[in-house]
């Protein structure tokens, strides 16, 4: 299977962010005076944006009041225990040796994306990283994807997508783009395969990498 780009999901996909989510929810709510959330409960509540999290998360107050105690707290620790997560590293170099174009596309805050890959020294495999922010788009709308293909200056059909959520499958099936799921972020193999009727789904980068790429 071959294709000429990779596009990548960032959160549950390349990295592990989830503990300074949870951290800066648990500030909010403490700000607010509301019952603290546990980390479970919190990174299932992830995906779609930072705002569609604290949507999920404080229905009983606005986005006005969450977005801006949650923004500069998160800012604050977001690097603190960041990880890259297993496989991915050894994932970006074979796909970098094989000539094969990456970027990254996802719905957190295009500037807090570019700076923890810069922090995590990954950012130089990714010729884009586009993220929520950077235009009045967020996935799954496809003028999101059109204006990524655009800066890549890249067909759907030589791509794929690769993520972790509903959020991913629907991505990439509105503009006709395959899509690679791996159970390494908010849901697992069977709410995938539940959530998506994909059969595309695998346990981690490392099943996926020797199954599509015959990378060992």
């Amino acid at each position: 299977m071959k294709y000429s780009t990779l596009i990548f999901d960032l959160d549950g996909t390349l990295i592990d962010q989830f503990s300074a989510i949870h951290k800066s929810v648990n500030h909010v709510q403490k700000c607010l005076g509301f019952e603290i959330s546990d980390y479970k409960t919190v990174k299932s509540a992830v995906g779609g944006s930072v705002r569609l999290t604290l949507e999920r998360l404080f229905q009983h107050a606005s986005l006005n009041e969450t977005l801006p105690l949650f923004k500069p707290h998160f800012e604050s620790i977001m690097m603190d225990e960041v990880f890259i997560l297993p496989g991915i590293l050894d994932f970006l170099k074979a796909s970098q040796k094989s000539g094969i174009k990456m970027a990254v596309f996802t719905n957190k805050i295009g500037g807090h994306a570019r700076s923890t890959l810069e922090h995590l020294k990954i950012d130089k495999y990714f010729e884009l990283i586009l993220g929520a922010e950077d235009t009045p788009y967020r996935k799954p709308d496809p003028r999101f994807t059109e204006h990524l293909l655009q800066k890549l200056n890249t067909l759907a059909s030589d791509c794929c997508l690769i993520g972790d959520s509903p959020f991913d499958w629907e991505t990439g099936s509105l503009v006709d783009i395959p899509v690679f799921l791996v159970a390494t972020g908010t849901h697992t193999i069977s709410q995938l395969k539940r959530t998506t009727n994909s059969n595309a789904i695998y346990s981690d980068i490392n099943a996926l990498a020797t199954e599509l790429f015959n990378y060992k």
